[in-house]
């Protein structure tokens, strides 16, 4: 990759977070997550960057590397994942805040798992997800020889994926949401989960640790849990369509796998259920940001860090 440092640190330092249209390089937004924002620049177009949130130490951000470095060789090593290439850029900017940027290849939009479900036939739908089960097995089945030593998660969404390589038979999905290294070494998880409560109102820091933080992580260590979440997820992309679908295609491929012993079938209510809670949870937490956005910055004249995502449809 082709990054121009300086740019990069241009942009940095003229970015405004609150409202990031009015920044002096302004960006174009491809996407939101729960911490970091992913985005391109008109000068380096073939790109994709993700600003996380401030480090406080030079030693914060080598820890934090190092986590993702040894959850893709994971991924790839152990649990035979491709993954998209990636690489660091960090900086102090004008605030004296320590920003660390992650680029990677600027995917085609054709190839991302969530244009294919939009545009898909039922057969690219059934290769698609079977691709991606194939590999969530994988890493139930590498986990379930190395529970006493290190486990590996995955948040498995579509979204989170691009397939490259497709035809009606079969397809060669890569995996590039890496920022949020999930693993357990001796069931102590590697990443510094305060990076997750960084965004997080500092009135509420407390409640989400206390109530929701471990449950959110636990999730993607069940491979169960990531596949429903998968299905639910089609309702935020539009596909609610689809699920009944996607859950035949889910519990045949189990079926047919020989674990649906170990992982069982999934229901289209559970599915439901399951969207109706994470839409509520996560509409309310960014009702919440936006609220400490707007008191930090209008009431007590403030500098606010974080890119929110507008109105998102659910």
């Amino acid at each position: 990759m082709d990054v121009d440092v300086e740019l990069l640190e241009r942009f940095e330092d003229q970015l405004n977070p609150s409202y990031p249209e009015l920044s002096g390089i302004p960006p174009r937004i491809l996407g939101y997550g729960e911490i970091s924002t992913t985005f391109s620049m008109e000068a380096m177009p073939g790109i994709a960057f993700k600003r996380m949130p401030p480090f406080s130490s030079a030693a914060e951000i080598n820890a934090y590397k190092s986590v993702v470095d040894r959850y893709c060789a994971l991924l790839t090593d152990e649990c035979g994942i491709d993954v998209a290439e990636y690489a660091f850029f960090d900086m102090k900017n004008r605030y004296d805040e320590r920003i660390v940027y992650v680029a990677q290849p600027r995917l085609p939009e054709t190839s991302i798992g969530n244009y294919i479900l939009i545009h898909s036939t039922p057969r690219e739908l059934e290769v698609m997800i079977n691709s991606v089960i194939e590999r969530l097995v994988r890493i139930w089945q590498r986990n379930r020889t190395h529970a006493r030593d290190v486990l590996v998660a995955i948040d498995g969404q579509i979204s989170n994926w691009s397939f490259p390589s497709t035809d009606e038979n079969s397809c060669l999905p890569v995996y590039f949401d890496i920022t949020t290294p999930l693993f357990r070494v001796g069931g102590k998880e590697q990443l510094d989960t305060e990076i997750f409560l960084k965004s997080c109102p500092s009135f509420l820091v407390w409640l989400v640790r206390w109530q929701f933080l471990q449950d959110v992580l636990d999730r993607y260590y069940d491979t169960r849990m990531v596949l429903v979440d998968m299905v639910a997820n089609f309702h935020k992309e539009g596909r609610a369509d689809l699920i009944d679908t996607a859950i035949l295609i889910i519990n045949r491929l189990l079926e047919e796998k020989g674990v649906e012993d170990a992982i069982s079938p999934l229901t289209r209510p559970e599915v439901e259920r399951y969207y109706k809670n994470d839409a509520f949870i996560w509409s309310l937490f960014l009702w919440l940001r936006r609220f400490d956005r707007m008191l930090k910055t209008k009431v007590l004249g403030r500098r606010y860090n974080f890119i929110l995502p507008g109105k998102i449809k659910r």
